[in-house]
């Protein structure tokens, strides 16, 4: 979804070309098998001859059946999904009363929110920034001017605080005085190497899987696909291809004026910092009939600047197929409609309804989210150290005192257990006797029994509007080389990201919060090693609270481990149900 002008967007395989048989990257067709004759190895047998022909065409059909498996295989079994086949199925069927010759079967796609994740903010936008950062030792002006002195300074709430005004100068700013080959260079850079700042995935990783899927099955089915986006045409042409395999021809979006100049001899196109097009709402229907010159019989969007593109595919004669892409899944991705600063659906939803369009439960329809998605069922887990009586003590001590400050944090009791985490990750619940296995070798030639830990101090970590308090332990050579052992042991076995379903909840407690996800996620490495932070984590408390707290004096005391243990893990990190114990 787009934000006028600006807009957002990446991700598949391409449009194949009249005449071209290279299949997209992203999508595997079976393998026909060939027989060559030459003149030298040429077959006499007539029957061998024949045996060999039909043999051929075998395998080939073999091939070709093996390739077209399940369509939208990323996609559940429901409403959404049998009306995409069956609108495909009677659009391309000859003689069903609906048939659309190939020649007019266009298919148009918002980019923002419909075919690549919009939150926090549109791509295009965090591309924008990066550049006038960058552009920002040139401009001296800019220190004075607004969006761009706040920009340079980092603060993008400021930047952003004259709303699509504000948006507008970023982007032009970046476009304006430019050639189109030096803008299409600096966006395939960005576009190679920038990262989501909530999931640290490659903006074109950050693309929806069911969305690639359906691509290519209308691809298939002799679909011409547009991209129709309010982001800037010249930021999305160069990485399209490569991403959805929607090629530069076939994306339609906001524009910045341009005109054609010869520079010491060289013809060139120059971008201007003024808006030329903005093609959001009202105008997604006007850049179609410019640029396709055909109405669409099918559009896809998620939000309701996309509506009006719907409105003008249904309006046009024989079969529709208009869909929104709902965002319903809080775990996977984000969930927000009708009062969504970013991506609102709101009358949109209602139109579906009275309408009858498709309306994709996100949560729901859709199998997996995400291309680097593990399908299979999956666990967060905790490797830890299970503390003597001393720790104990002083644990609960504290987590007393802080749960008096701030109730609703945890308690240490029989469901939240006193522990110093070795290592968190995310592994297959299918391999959890294989993790159990490889931490006993590890047990083995380790002897935490035999340890004398010292704490130190307390501290905390700010964790969104609060901070988790812990009693920090001494690191020791033992400590950091069983957590790296341990790391080695079950690294066969983890996988990247996890979903709120990979922890422990209860009706009475549910919740998992996002950085609980993220920060398992990253633990490894940013957890371990140096970074190591060996603590016992006691409570949650305001951070004025913890502030002060830090200021007192801390008595050290030494304990010694009582045992290992893997736990999962529950909301704030905290171990919550016992998986396997090796107790000293």
């Amino acid at each position: 979804m787009p934000i006028p002008v600006l807009g957002v967007s990446p991700g598949m395989p391409r449009e194949r070309r009249a005449g071209e048989l290279e299949e997209p990257r992203h999508f595997k067709r079976g393998t026909a098998v060939n027989i060559y004759m030459n003149g030298r190895n040429q077959v006499k047998n007539k029957s061998k001859i024949m045996f060999l022909g039909v043999l051929t065409i075998f395998l080939t059909l073999a091939g070709a059946m093996a390739s077209a498996g399940e369509p939208l295989p990323s996609w559940n079994d429901g409403p959404a999904k049998k009306a995409i086949l069956d609108f495909v199925a009677n659009v391309t069927a000859e003689g069903s009363p609906d048939f659309v010759p190939v020649g007019e079967r266009i298919a148009v796609f918002d980019n923002d929110g419909t075919l690549w994740a919009e939150q926090p903010a549109y791509p295009q936008l965090f591309f924008a920034m990066d550049q006038i950062r960058k552009m920002a030792p040139e401009r001296p002006e800019w220190n004075n001017n607004e969006p761009f002195a706040s920009l340079i300074k980092g603060d993008y709430t400021g930047a952003l605080a004259d709303g699509q005004n504000a948006i507008v100068k970023i982007v032009t700013g970046v476009h304006g005085g430019m050639t189109t080959e030096t803008f299409d260079r600096l966006a395939t850079e960005w576009i190679a190497t920038a990262r989501h700042p909530k999931t640290g995935k490659l903006y074109t990783e950050m693309i929806y899987q069911p969305m690639l899927e359906l691509l290519e099955y209308l691809r298939a089915h002799g679909f011409k696909n547009f991209i129709v986006s309010g982001g800037s045409t010249e930021f999305m042409r160069p990485w399209t291809e490569k991403t959805y395999g929607i090629p530069p021809e076939q994306v339609v979006g906001s524009s910045v004026k341009a005109q054609f100049d010869l520079k010491n001899g060289k013809a060139e196109i120059f971008l201007l910092p003024e808006v030329d097009f903005v093609n959001d709402g009202k105008g997604k229907p006007v850049g179609i009939y410019e640029h396709i010159g055909r109405r669409p019989i099918a559009a896809f969007g998620n939000s309701d600047g996309d509506l009006p593109m719907l409105e003008w595919t249904a309006a046009g004669k024989g079969a529709r197929l208009c869909l929104f892409v709902h965002h319903t899944d809080a775990g996977r991705e984000w969930a927000y409609d009708r009062h969504s600063s970013i991506g609102q659906l709101d009358r949109g939803l209602e139109e579906a309804a009275a309408k009858g369009w498709t309306v994709v439960d996100m949560k729901n329809d859709w199998k997996k989210v995400f291309p680097f998605e593990h399908t299979e069922p999956v666990i967060a887990i905790d490797i830890l150290i299970e503390p003597d009586a001393a720790m104990i003590q002083h644990a609960q001590a504290a987590n007393d005192r802080l749960l008096k400050q701030y109730p609703q944090g945890f308690a240490l009791d029989e469901t939240h257990h006193p522990h110093m985490t070795c290592i968190q990750r995310y592994v297959r619940t299918a391999d959890l006797d294989n993790v159990y296995e490889a931490i006993g070798k590890v047990l083995a030639g380790e002897h935490p029994e035999n340890w004398r830990l010292e704490a130190i101090s307390f501290f905390y970590s700010p964790w969104e509007d609060v901070g988790i308090a812990g009693i920090v332990i001494k690191p020791t050579i033992e400590l950091l080389r069983f957590q790296k052992r341990m790391i080695e042991a079950v690294a066969p076995f983890t996988v990247e990201t996890g979903t709120r379903t990979a922890f422990f909840t209860t009706p009475e407690d549910p919740e998992i919060n996002q950085p609980t996800m993220d920060y398992v996620q990253k633990y490894v490495p940013a957890g371990t090693g140096k970074k190591y932070n060996p603590h016992v984590s006691v409570g949650v408390a305001p951070e004025d609270y913890l502030d002060a707290m830090l200021k007192e004096k801390f008595e050290t005391f030494t304990f010694t481990p009582a045992g290992v243990s893997v736990y999962q893990l529950g909301n704030f990190g905290a171990a919550r149900k016992k998986l396997k114990s090796w107790q000293s």
